[in-house]
């Protein structure tokens, strides 16, 4: 009997020892594993995230300013220009904006629009009266004319108060040939007319959001008498040449008529390069809660939301 409780004794502490728990070393050895698996985790997952953010923006950039190039390109592409004549017939002017209209709030100047210009031209552009040529709703005319602005406000709302969310936004307006025939065309200098139209920056005319920066470069032609071809590049900004008018055969850069080379017959306008720049949508929110960015924090942080785009167009020969 002694001898079987004795087998028995040894048999519950054979088993007592092989259930024996882990030790504490043991856990935070695990521990230590398993925190560092999961951190593992959270950062390849941060990581994708951000890359999927960033091609997000970026997709979203480009499709911004392939629509800009888009509408531009073609009013470009059916620009009128007629020599013989001393009418304006392209006018591009710094619109002397201020205060809410070029860039946030905050008492920061460094974050406003840096070329506020006025384009004007005419064109041959196919969508007026909505491309029902020859309807009832024709009322005539071949030549329209566009203008361009670059301004900051809300594009749906408008304006920049209380209760509006204000972006970098590019707008477009369509002066029909009905009223281009009437008011426009002819005039030595389009200001006087120009200024009796309505705002371009109007919610409907519209054409794109957080468009930081919007860039004309024109291209002119010159020929020699030898036949060769000269070329001068003209670019619009501040800092540079700050005004551009066309009227008829006389360029005016400033102000000042174009100089053309020894030998050479007067320019013709062959080409334009159009320049945009753009900020994402995840750089316009953070720029919100950033009011008061000097220039070249503003220069900064341009680089690390935005990105730029050029397209060249070909001009119809004038």
């Amino acid at each position: 009997m002694k001898f079987k409780s004795k087998i028995l004794h040894n048999r519950i502490k054979s088993k007592n020892k092989l259930i024996k728990g882990f030790t504490l070393v043991e856990l935070l050895v695990s521990m230590t594993i398993t925190l560092i698996i999961v951190g593992l985790l959270i950062g390849m997952t941060k990581i994708a995230i951000g890359a999927w953010v960033t091609t997000n923006n970026k997709v979203k950039s480009s499709r911004l300013a392939t629509e800009v190039f888009e509408v531009v390109g073609r009013d470009l592409e059916g620009l009128v220009v007629r020599s013989g004549n001393t009418f304006e017939w392209l006018s591009i002017e710094d619109n002397n904006l201020a205060g809410p209209d070029v860039g946030p709030g905050g008492g920061s100047e460094g974050k406003n629009i840096v070329n506020t210009f006025d384009i004007n031209f005419f064109t041959a552009t196919p969508d007026r009266y909505d491309g029902q040529i020859g309807s009832s709703v024709d009322a005539g005319g071949d030549v329209s004319m566009v203008r361009y602005r670059l301004i900051y406000q809300d594009v749906i709302e408008g304006g920049t108060g209380v209760g509006t969310t204000p972006v970098y936004s590019l707008y477009r307006d369509r002066v029909e040939p009905d009223e281009v025939f009437q008011s426009l065309l002819g005039q030595d200098e389009l200001a006087a007319p120009l200024a009796n139209l309505d705002e371009i920056n109007e919610v409907e005319n519209i054409l794109a959001d957080n468009i930081y920066d919007f860039t004309l470069s024109f291209n002119f032609e010159f020929t020699v008498d030898d036949g060769t071809k000269i070329y001068e590049r003209v670019t619009i900004q501040a800092g540079g040449s700050d005004s551009l008018s066309i009227k008829g055969n006389d360029i005016l850069i400033g102000g000042t008529s174009i100089e053309i080379p020894d030998g050479a017959a007067s320019p013709r306008l062959a080409s334009a390069d159009i320049s945009v720049f753009v900020i994402s949508d995840g750089g316009m929110r953070a720029l919100e809660f950033q009011p008061d960015l000097n220039s070249e924090e503003f220069a900064e942080f341009l680089k690390e939301h935005g990105d730029s785009y050029t397209k060249s167009v070909l001009l119809p020969q004038q």
